[in-house]
């Protein structure tokens, strides 16, 4: 059991970091909501150190590679909201998945068929613009009054009447504002020079 940890859980459609904890290679972490508790799972790949006792110091070591490629991968997912309002598509978003084996985000809504792939070349071409405009992403607390005013300016996406805290961590990325707990890049131009 930990005091505290750099790890990020599973979590919001996001991937849990990897990495190790001493002589543990921890493979999965996950956040029980209705404790706080966090579990690290992996296995003992050390065999000349052992288990540490309650009161230990331990070293904790995220394999900052992956963690660095999953928030691209999460940061590019609001950067697909932020096209999708810039393009009028003010569809409530339902889902994101940001693994890498195949990322996307779904939205509440439908596009008529004959319209698709002109919305599919506005939407690369607005994306595209916003990694080039290099906008500084913004990770902020906020009541959650002010959550909904700014995270709805736009149209009625997000509820935060079940929100069980007082207040929000709200990620802006490329001018979109949205409730989240996940890990991203300081700015869209990141994306950009890594070919996103």
């Amino acid at each position: 059991v930990l005091n505290e940890t750099v790890f990020h859980p599973q979590g919001g459609g996001q991937p849990s970091d990897k990495g190790t904890i001493g002589g543990i290679q921890v493979d999965k972490v996950t956040l029980d909501r209705s404790t706080g508790v966090v579990t690290h799972t992996g296995i003992k790949v050390d065999d000349s150190s052992s288990l540490p006792s309650p009161g230990d110091m331990i070293g904790l070591k995220v394999d900052a590679c992956l963690r660095r490629k999953l928030s691209e991968c999460h940061t590019a997912g609001h950067v697909v909201d932020a096209a999708m309002a810039k393009c009028g598509l003010c569809l409530p978003p339902t889902k994101g998945y940001h693994f890498l084996d195949g990322p996307y985000v779904e939205y509440r809504g439908t596009i008529v068929s004959s319209e698709r792939a002109d919305v599919l070349e506005k939407l690369s071409r607005t994306f595209t613009i916003l990694l080039e405009e290099n906008i500084p992403t913004k990770i902020e607390m906020m009541s959650k009054i002010e959550a909904d005013r700014t995270c709805n300016r736009l149209a009625q996406n997000f509820d935060f009447s079940d929100h069980p805290e007082e207040t929000v961590r709200i990620v802006t990325v490329a001018n979109f504002p949205c409730p989240c707990g996940g890990t991203h890049v300081r700015s869209t131009g990141e994306l950009k020079e890594s070919r996103w």
